[in-house]
């Protein structure tokens, strides 16, 4: 049995309408310009901020599902609060696409960098009975700051959301 990880952000991932989840190049916050790339910012508000999506579970998925978001600060103290919500779909033709209601919603709190820009990477941990291989995941990723554990005094700064899981 082997590990795999997969990006579960792409094209079909959007911000939600707060204007405090934006995407933007990395060379705005970071120091050197060298590595361009796209990130999603989370600024630091009192509310519940999140990015919408969806992706495919593998086919070789067996079990062992964990979401892990690749994320940085300028900042070196205090804590960041992030959510996966999300609902699965299966079949042909027998569940709808167009639900209000989640599955599930698991948390994981997470401590700034000790200096700023370093990669974290905490491990959420939803339900992996709740996930089988070819069904639709429709999540959101949020940084809850109505938590009064979410204390980190700026944004976080997401470079990659992944869905880590076990094969056969």
């Amino acid at each position: 049995m082997a590990t795999h990880q997969l990006s579960i952000l792409g094209v079909n991932t959007l911000p939600d309408t707060s204007g405090s989840v934006f995407l933007e190049p990395y060379t705005i916050k970071a120091t050197n310009d060298l590595w361009a790339m796209l990130v999603a910012i989370f600024n630091d508000t009192a509310t519940d901020l999140f990015l919408s999506g969806q992706f495919v579970v593998p086919q070789n998925y067996v079990g062992s599902a964990a979401v892990i978001p690749v994320w940085t600060s300028t900042a070196t103290t205090g804590n960041v609060v992030w959510g996966f919500e999300y609902r699965t779909i299966a079949g042909d033709d027998s569940a709808s696409m167009d639900q209000a209601t989640s599955e599930q919603d698991s948390t994981v709190t997470d401590a700034a960098p000790t200096a700023a820009h370093r990669r974290l990477t905490p491990t959420i941990s939803p339900t992996a009975t709740n996930f089988a291989a070819g069904e639709t995941v429709e999540f959101r990723l949020s940084r809850d700051g109505t938590s009064a554990s979410d204390t980190m005094a700026a944004a976080a700064i997401l470079f990659d959301l992944l869905f880590q899981y076990a094969d056969a």
